[in-house]
């Protein structure tokens, strides 16, 4: 009796991880291809009309160039919205992933009244469309005395709160595997709040650390609704500039940005994830006292 359900068990788990292949692999392949087709359509003169291979597009968008003097000109026209885009994210991404761990620690290690209420606050932008948050910075900000608007401030804001759930929610979830004992213990050898979050609860949530950087920095960098309201000549992003080059139908050069940012974010994320380091868990090892006894 026990053989035939056996049988049927592994039929039944061979069956399902046929089907889950069928889903996921198709889905892979048509993600690669995707991709793939963005990176090649920056290396031919014209995307589905003329295929000679070329550099022209990533010359127009990365040229550099020598003066007279020997300095280095970045005479592409992309390189002003690639630079403040890179800056901008770079500055937004630690403070989210700063007020989003902070958040989580606060909600799940603190009881207090009006809990609920924070946490659905801090989740509200996650809900309201980037176009409606575009339109309320703009008219929130355009007033003194915080009239920001056409600045890097505004669009700093805008990525921080935007993205801050993404934090707030890796943190929580990172959170909750952590025993309270552990607080409650760095407590008990007088340890000072900052000094238990810094030396007890910090190492052990470097891969909501990695979540929160990398999706803030990323999401910075490519986001495209919100922002479309808050770039000024001065603060151009990337994403604008890719769409404003489609509009005025120069494909090539923004097939050639965009794939120059799939490679910058790919180059990115492992940066991070080479920074913050991962979790290290289980007993360290006693190091033996001076004199070489146990």
């Amino acid at each position: 009796m026990k053989k035939p359900l056996r049988l049927l068990a592994g039929l039944a788990a061979l069956a399902l991880s046929a089907l889950a292949y069928a889903i996921a692999l198709p889905w892979a392949l048509l993600t690669i291809t995707v991709y793939t087709m963005a990176l090649a359509g920056g290396f031919v003169r014209v995307w589905g009309r003329d295929w000679t291979p070329t550099l022209s597009h990533f010359k127009r968008a990365f040229a550099l160039e020598w003066s007279a003097s020997g300095a280095l000109i970045l005479s592409g026209g992309a390189w002003h919205s690639l630079f403040t885009t890179i800056k901008l994210a770079a500055i937004a991404a630690p403070i989210t992933a700063a007020l989003g761990l902070l958040a989580a620690w606060v909600l799940s290690r603190q009881r207090f009244f009006g809990r609920t209420a924070l946490e659905f606050a801090l989740m509200l932008t996650f809900a309201v469309p980037g176009t409606v948050i575009g339109v309320a910075y703009i008219l929130t900000y355009n007033l003194p005395p915080l009239e920001i608007t056409g600045t890097a401030m505004i669009l700093v804001a805008c990525f921080v709160f935007r993205n801050l759930p993404v934090g707030v929610r890796s943190g929580v979830a990172a959170m909750s595997q952590l025993d309270k004992s552990l607080d409650e213990a760095a407590v008990t050898l007088r340890a000072s709040t900052f000094r238990s979050l810094r030396t007890v609860v910090l190492p052990l949530l470097k891969p909501a650390i990695v979540t929160a950087l990398v999706y803030a920095f990323v999401r910075a960098m490519t986001t495209v609704s919100a922002v479309i309201f808050l770039v000024s000549a001065q603060y151009e992003m990337a994403t604008v500039f890719i769409i404003n080059r489609v509009i005025n139908g120069d494909y090539g050069l923004a097939i050639a940005y965009s794939s120059a940012l799939i490679v910058l974010m790919m180059a990115a994320i492992g940066l991070i994830n080479l920074l913050v380091g991962s979790r290290r868990l289980g007993r360290r090892q006693a190091t033996a006292p001076i004199g070489g006894r146990a």
